[in-house]
């Protein structure tokens, strides 16, 4: 269920631990933090756009794939002559195992059929 945006807390700036004195020191010191602040947010909202276009990327690629999907069956895809339950048996069915002995060293073999 998507949050709504006006239940978000606005970013709080960071809190201080004593008061800043009003010198042109300490206002330049509080500009450059505020200016690497903002680069910081500008950084990370990039980073959020790119990751936010990803997703919706691989979200329409899903419903190309799920849509696919949904024609396969309806044309019926899967082999006319194999019903569900033969399907089923035969991915349940244990691989033919056999034994083969080359030059004294006895190797054991399989056979997996899909």
């Amino acid at each position: 269920m998507p949050i709504s945006r006006a239940s978000r807390r606005p970013i709080q700036p960071k809190l201080r631990s004593m008061p800043l004195r009003k010198t042109p020191s300490a206002i330049y010191i509080q500009m450059h933090q505020l200016a690497n602040e903002k680069e910081r947010l500008q950084e990370e909202l990039v980073r959020v756009c790119d990751r936010q276009q990803q997703i919706i990327d691989r979200l329409a690629e899903l419903d190309r794939n799920l849509a696919q999907l949904d024609l396969d069956v309806e044309n019926n895809a899967v082999s006319a002559e194999m019903s569900e339950a033969q399907f089923i048996n035969k991915i349940k069915a244990k691989p033919t195992e056999r034994i083969q002995k080359t030059r004294g060293v006895t190797y054991e073999s399989m056979t997996i059929e899909y």
